[in-house]
């Protein structure tokens, strides 16, 4: 890297992740886990039959910056929409939860604290390739 450290994306497919983030809650909040869990040390222990992983848990994994459909060329697109979308709702921003990969993470890198309490209500939409080119449109991010 150039001399910044490496970011890490907060909301990654589970093939991308080398952090398990944490789990979706019934009322659709994450429930973070810390102290960081390596995705190595789970991954055998996900059971994908009930459906994509990605929407019963939230992974993190190394931003990918350009090969992302939300990098904007100097940021993550998302990171800001979702700051702006939470504030548009009129919501008191939460104490900032218990995040494994805050100091890393590129959303609070570029946003600051006001990305953590939207970040608590995103469940990562799994998409994948785009069957006749291949492609991922999202570079592996939901």
């Amino acid at each position: 890297m150039t001399g910044e450290q490496e970011r890490m994306c907060p909301s990654t497919s589970v093939e991308n992740s080398t952090v398990f983030l944490g789990m979706i809650t019934p009322a659709r909040k994450v429930a973070y886990v810390t102290p960081q869990v390596p995705i190595d040390s789970i991954r055998d222990t996900l059971d994908d039959s009930a459906g994509p992983l990605e929407r019963r848990y939230r992974f993190a994994g190394p931003c990918v910056t350009s090969k992302c459909g939300f990098w904007t060329g100097e940021r993550c697109g998302l990171g800001a929409k979702l700051v702006e979308s939470y504030q548009d709702t009129g919501e008191p921003a939460l104490d900032l939860p218990k995040c494994a990969i805050r100091r890393t993470c590129r959303w609070f890198a570029e946003q600051g604290p006001a990305a953590c309490s939207p970040c608590s209500y995103v469940v990562t939409e799994g998409r994948y390739p785009d069957a006749e080119t291949g492609v991922d449109p999202n570079g592996g991010r939901g």
